[in-house]
């Protein structure tokens, strides 16, 4: 059994993937197995991933028909054999000794998860000045800790939330996976994730070169932009409702609600589209039920009310409290 099993999703990056492959190849800790998840590329990273695995027993294919990065990471979940795993995104870097030190890190703290930090680079691979994360120091964490850390920030926050500068025990994915055909993936994970850990073990070591490139899933636009942004904010609200945090659950909701009546961001041009605004719409208001039988405030009750009526009634409403 391998330490680690390193996953990285594979798709439309032929002009990334011999560097980023190479850097997790390379890492000084050897412990690994490398699961490349070829995620029905239609240019030439199939045959690269194949010819990487003749150079390296400890490199595994898996060639699979596409279905989107999730999908491709939970394929690579399925099949690791790795005590502990770590994602890669194909074109990304990881510095050579990040693996060492996040395993060493777990080792000392016995923490279930271990996040090291990142660095922006170009597509050069030269260092960005910003966002700067040279904040961050090496500190062992609750969960809870780690959603003060999280909120408390700005653009930093990505340190917390994304996939791939973390090492994870194996366990944690025992039964959790990553939400196909969703956006912001990471961030419907997170509550699930952090849910099942006892502590975290954050460090202050860039470990991971994050490659800013025009064509990236993260460079098409604004969060504000797609629906999936207020899915998972509805289902944080109910993560942190459960939790007894009611503060937090209401402002996560209103944010929800604050990015719905941005009404123009959203494509709506499919029946599909616009039921799936629609249900989000009806969250929001099921949400706010929720919170008003667990406080008994009648103010949540009202706004539950309103916002069954529509989006619109409710917006009136806040308006002419202004």
């Amino acid at each position: 059994m391998p330490a680690i099993s390193v996953i990285i999703p594979v798709y439309k990056v032929e002009r990334y993937l011999d560097a980023c492959i190479a850097s997790v190849a390379g890492q000084t800790f050897a412990d690994l197995e490398i699961l490349l998840v070829d995620d029905g590329s239609p240019d030439a990273c199939p045959a690269l991933c194949d010819a990487w695995a003749q150079k390296d027993p400890r490199i595994r294919v898996i060639h699979r028909q596409n279905g989107g990065l999730s999908a491709a990471r939970n394929t690579g979940i399925e099949a690791a054999a790795g005590r502990f795993l770590a994602f890669v995104d194909a074109d990304d870097l990881l510095e050579p000794d990040t693996l060492r030190r996040a395993y060493e890190a777990q080792a000392v703290t016995g923490a279930d998860l271990v996040i090291f930090n990142l660095r922006y680079v170009d597509e050069t691979n030269t260092p960005l000045p910003t966002p700067d994360f040279s904040q961050f120091r090496d500190e062992v964490l609750t969960p809870d800790e780690v959603w003060q850390r999280y909120f408390s920030l700005a653009e930093q926050r990505i340190y917390y939330v994304v996939a791939w500068n973390k090492l994870y025990r194996a366990e944690l994915f025992r039964t959790l996976r990553f939400r196909s055909g969703k956006r912001y993936e990471d961030q419907f994970l997170l509550p699930g994730l952090l849910a099942q850990c006892r502590t975290v073990a954050c460090l202050g070591w860039p470990g991971y070169r994050y490659v800013q490139r025009g064509g990236s899933i993260m460079a098409q636009g604004s969060s504000r932009n797609y629906l999936d942004r207020s899915e998972f904010l509805l289902e944080w609200c109910g993560y942190f409702a459960a939790k007894g945090d009611v503060l937090r659950a209401e402002g996560l909701l209103n944010d929800a609600i604050c990015n719905l009546s941005e009404k123009h961001r959203f494509t709506l041009s499919t029946p599909a589209q616009r039921r799936r605004y629609r249900a989000a719409c009806r969250g929001c208001a099921a949400a706010y039920a929720a919170l008003a039988r667990r406080t008994g405030q009648a103010s949540m009750r009202l706004r539950a009310a309103l916002l069954r009526l529509g989006l619109p009634v409710y917006l009136k409403f806040l308006h002419s409290r202004q």
